[in-house]
């Protein structure tokens, strides 16, 4: 992942600000192939996919029609007049053949995304993302992502071959060398454990993690203090979107000093519980949800600022899955069958750039936005130009 490399050099890259990421791509993306096998220009290729990605195109053999009808206009505007088509058998087997770490450093290199180690501020949701095209089993293909919980912006991410837990080690991993293991995180019920809580805690930083069947004993300590205690604060919540109105609960308690001892380095200080209760408004049906949570966060009655901080953290890890919506809905990534190696896991990044470039140029409907660059070729290089792509 080579993260920590890439903070080591941030000062040298903002000083490097103005020049575009093609620049970049071309001097500092190593080329390891043999020198017999170098017939395709590595950051032409990566250019032209995301290019393709940014004019709705998204199955690999409609990204090599993309390059195939456009290799003219392509050479122009990525400044590489000797590039060679490659052909629809090659571009998959390229693609996985590329080192994903220092890609992914390049580009987040090119976004500067800002986490803010200065302070503890902003929150950030990390959960994986399974890339359902690719092979099941033992050759999985998945990706952990680090989001911004106002800015819905990935900071990080990480990739992850196989089946469910093994996300454990990456996100323990990522948080480790992005240092957001010092900030504010959430995380869903499958990191709910005593290494993953205790590695924030000790860092200095803050966690709100869900609690499911999977901790089955804390659950019930939850469960039993809704039922019995008296709650610290407590919150309400309405809000009406996408045809439902939910109406939320949110109440906090103190945990007591007596707790298992396997979670004693987590410093479990915190549960919240939310209840929801969500009325679809077509077909007039009320379903009721309880969900818990536990923090490190040791708060009081009195500070109203910080209880509704973390009241709102729980509605805001959502972003992580919105962004993963976004990638299913509309840009198709569940239903893009891949077969060699890593590819599904480069195109996924790749494809993750097209949505932060748009984002970057302050693209809402993302389908109107590709549908619009497609149907005007000018448009797609202007954009891309003023935030210096090309």
């Amino acid at each position: 992942m080579q993260i920590c490399e890439l903070r080591k050099e941030e000062n040298s890259f903002n000083k490097e600000i103005v020049i575009c990421f093609a620049t970049r791509l071309k001097r500092d993306l190593p080329d390891t192939r043999d020198s017999r096998g170098k017939r395709h220009d590595i950051p032409f290729v990566i250019l032209s996919f995301v290019l393709a990605t940014l004019s709705g195109r998204f199955r690999l053999s409609s990204v090599h029609r993309f390059i195939e009808n456009r290799l003219v206009w392509l050479r122009e505007i990525t400044n590489t007049p000797d590039a060679k088509l490659i052909s629809r058998a090659h571009l998959p087997r390229l693609l996985a053949g590329l080192n994903w770490a220092l890609l992914n450093g390049l580009i987040a290199r090119y976004l500067e995304p800002k986490i803010g180690h200065a302070q503890i501020a902003a929150w950030f949701a990390l959960d994986g993302k399974a890339l359902r095209g690719s092979q099941y089993g033992e050759d999985r293909q998945s990706i952990v992502f680090a989001v911004n919980h106002q800015t819905r912006v990935t900071v990080a991410c990480a990739p992850q071959i196989g089946t469910k837990s093994g996300e454990i080690p990456v996100v323990r991993n990522l948080l480790k060398e992005t240092e957001l293991d010092a900030q504010k995180v959430t995380l869903d019920a499958h990191h709910c454990n005593p290494e993953t809580t205790a590695q924030i805690n000790q860092a200095g930083g803050i966690y709100l993690v869900q609690v499911k069947e999977n901790q089955r004993a804390l659950q019930q300590q939850c469960i039993l203090m809704q039922q019995t205690s008296v709650a610290i604060a407590q919150l309400e919540t309405h809000d009406k979107a996408h045809g439902r109105i939910t109406s939320r609960r949110i109440q906090l308690f103190a945990l007591p000093e007596k707790i298992a001892p396997r979670w004693a380095k987590s410093a479990l200080k915190t549960v919240v519980v939310v209840t929801r209760e969500t009325l679809s408004i077509v077909k007039q049906k009320t379903t009721y949800e309880t969900s818990y949570y536990v923090s490190n966060q040791e708060l009081n009655a009195n500070d109203k600022e910080a209880t509704a901080d973390l009241a709102q953290a729980v509605q805001k890890h959502w972003g992580v899955e919105s962004n993963n919506w976004i990638r299913d809905s509309s840009f198709l990534e569940d239903k893009i069958k891949v077969k060699h190696g890593t590819q599904g896991q480069i195109m996924a990044c790749l494809r993750g750039m097209a949505i932060e470039l748009l984002r970057r140029a302050g693209v809402s409907n993302f389908v109107a936005a590709m549908e619009r660059l497609n149907d005007i070729p000018e448009k797609l290089k202007s954009t891309l130009q003023q935030i210096h792509f090309l």
